[in-house]
């Protein structure tokens, strides 16, 4: 992260080294500057995302310039980030693609085709099961097959994982399950058909062409499968990138996740117009991603793990933890900001950071030492 320094710094700087003074030397100086030691850093991080976070509305959704698809932006968006949730309420992806393909508004369009999920149940226009013949009948929509290019050779394909008899009739497709003794497994049977997709990528339902402000073509689709499509030729793999910051992790490395947490964070505020400091974001996507794994900040992740029982206990169900400290003998020595505070001690920040020495007769004494010899 580049930091302007103050012209003032700069002539300061200058007129008692000279004009030829090694300006990077000034710039790790001032940096060194720009926190005292021993400021609470975690607390001033916190008040500035969460002043930031209090002021946004509550359920907030917006297309961010596209008519027909609404991401989660807002407080909700911030809770996803910081809990680190398995499951977001909308994954998209922005995927580019190499020069070649991104002039070509047909070309870009036909990939965005191909990358939308199709599964069998979209193709169907009703379904029924028999339990007497043992079969599922599957009536397909001729015009939905047509538009997609998709025959029932491709379809009866598709099922040969499920090892069932199938055979087309049609427009139908009729599927024989011998060892189906009741309807509820004939049912269970069905479902699994109508769920088998047949092209696309498994988990993106859209894909929508946009321009950026340069002119350059991109999509955005609802839902994520980042590492299908970073194997599929044509893929621009430096710039694609899902919002799913788990599946971020997974497939590109921590490092990429908590790049993707700064981001995320970042533009979830500046969007609102409550821009805030990089280095406090930067701050607690470092504490989230630090052991290597993307850890939530509730009771479950930072907050829960944490070696203090008063401060596991001062976060979220302060009973549970001091009856399992109890029974399991955990101790508490005191390091944190929160236990000291909750038992009126000073806390370990500022000049409660350090511990003054002094030396009397050529030997070290503490503050509490000096005090006893005098007496």
């Amino acid at each position: 992260m580049s930091i302007e320094i103050p012209a003032k710094y700069i002539e300061a700087f200058k007129k008692k080294y000279g004009e030829d003074a090694d300006l990077k030397e000034l710039e790790k100086l001032y940096r060194h500057s720009l926190i005292t030691p021993g400021e609470a850093v975690g607390v001033i991080a916190a008040q500035s995302i969460g002043e930031a976070s209090t002021q946004l509305t509550l359920r907030t959704k917006h297309a961010a310039g596209l008519s027909v698809i609404n991401t989660t932006t807002g407080l909700p968006r911030l809770v996803e980030i910081f809990d680190a949730k398995k499951e977001i309420s909308t994954p998209t992806m922005d995927i580019y693609l190499v020069e070649s393909l991104s002039k070509s508004k047909q070309k870009i369009s036909d990939f965005a085709n191909s990358l939308i999920e199709i599964k069998i149940r979209d193709l169907t226009s009703s379904y029924g099961v028999s339990l007497r013949k043992k079969m599922v009948e599957l009536l397909f929509d001729r015009d939905l097959l047509k538009e997609y290019g998709i025959t029932m050779r491709d379809i009866i394909g598709s099922l040969s994982k499920l090892k069932l008899e199938a055979r087309a009739d049609g427009d139908s497709l009729v599927i024989t399950d011998k060892s189906a003794d009741s309807i509820k497994k004939l049912i269970r049977t069905r479902n699994k058909i109508i769920d088998i997709v047949i092209s696309g990528v498994n988990g993106i339902n859209r894909a929508i062409v946009n321009v950026s402000k340069t002119g350059e073509l991109w999509i955005k689709t609802i839902g994520t499968n980042l590492d299908a499509v970073l194997k599929m030729e044509g893929v621009d793999i430096s710039r694609t990138v899902s919002n799913d910051i788990i599946e971020v992790s997974e497939v590109l490395g921590i490092e990429a996740a908590r790049n993707l947490i700064i981001e995320e964070v970042n533009n979830t505020l500046t969007s609102v117009g409550l821009p805030v400091d990089l280095r406090h974001i930067f701050l607690i996507a470092d504490a989230m991603c630090v052991d290597g794994t993307v850890r939530g900040i509730g009771r479950y992740g930072l907050s829960g793990e944490t070696e203090s029982v008063i401060a596991r206990a001062s976060f979220e169900v302060p009973l549970k933890h001091l009856v399992e400290a109890g029974l399991y003998h955990e101790t508490d020595q005191f390091d944190y900001v929160a236990n000291n505070i909750m038992s009126n001690q000073v806390i370990p920040v500022g000049t409660g950071s350090v511990k003054v020495i002094v030396k009397e007769n050529g030997e070290k004494h503490t503050e509490e030492d000096s005090g006893k010899d005098k007496e």
